[in-house]
């Protein structure tokens, strides 16, 4: 029976080698929208599950089942907007001039990665596995916007908080083609990332002068993601 099994495994194993092999392979692209859920002490740290954007594109290595290729994904981390009354004019003779506006607050995770995939088969159903590295950062970032008479002006974009750390982690994925040169497809990451400062979003409070105070936490940046989208090949 030993025998018997080790036999299937080789002939199986030769079979979808000469199949990766065998087909040709293109370029492809691939993007959707994804969950990230912290782990560990981030979970700790951050309560909720920040969504986004995701998308990468590969190129083969000739006619062999590896590839390689860069990513960018982009999660809300939490907003908020609130009514003020902006300070447009500063004018010692004549006097200050105000101007009814809303403050939006943002804080994203944003993350550029390389990485490196073994994609065995390139037929209907495709999985696939990935090794990743790259950079992540944590930025909030603020905007007043005036309101005029029923339509909105931007009147100043500030960048409050910004740090960023290194990443690494796997991925699997998998695939299942709809049409020629297209699938849809699921995925699922875990992310190792280092010790990075992000706003605490419940600690943000404005200030007299329209800017915002809050405090910083404090955290590793492990995560898991899943990833729902489509490829196309070229």
């Amino acid at each position: 029976m030993k025998n018997l099994f080790t036999t299937v495994f080789v002939v199986a194993s030769l079979s979808f080698a000469f199949q990766a092999t065998a087909q040709r392979r293109s370029p492809n692209l691939n993007f959707g929208f994804q969950v990230a859920q912290p782990l560990g002490e981030f979970a700790t740290q951050y309560q909720g599950l920040p969504a986004g954007i995701g998308a990468s594109f590969s190129i083969p290595i000739a006619r062999s089942p590896m590839e390689w290729g860069v990513g960018y994904a982009w999660n809300s981390m939490g907003s908020s907007d609130r009514d003020i009354t902006a300070l447009i004019h500063q004018d010692s003779a004549a006097g200050n001039t105000y101007s009814d506006g809303k403050l939006a607050v943002r804080s994203t995770c944003s993350r550029y990665m390389l990485h490196a995939r073994l994609r065995p088969v390139s037929g209907k159903i495709q999985p696939y596995a990935d090794a990743l590295s790259g950079i992540e950062t944590f930025k909030t970032s603020t905007s007043i916007a005036l309101d005029n008479s029923g339509y909105s002006s931007e009147l100043s974009t500030n960048r409050d908080h910004l740090d960023m750390t290194f990443f690494y982690g796997w991925a699997l994925g998998l695939r299942w083609r709809l049409a020629p040169k297209f699938y849809i497809e699921g995925r699922y990451e875990n992310i190792t990332g280092g010790k990075v400062q992000y706003v605490d979003d419940e600690s943000i409070s404005v200030n007299g002068n329209n800017t915002i105070a809050f405090d910083l936490k404090e955290s590793k940046t492990n995560m898991a993601i899943y990833h729902l989208g489509v490829a196309i090949g070229f």
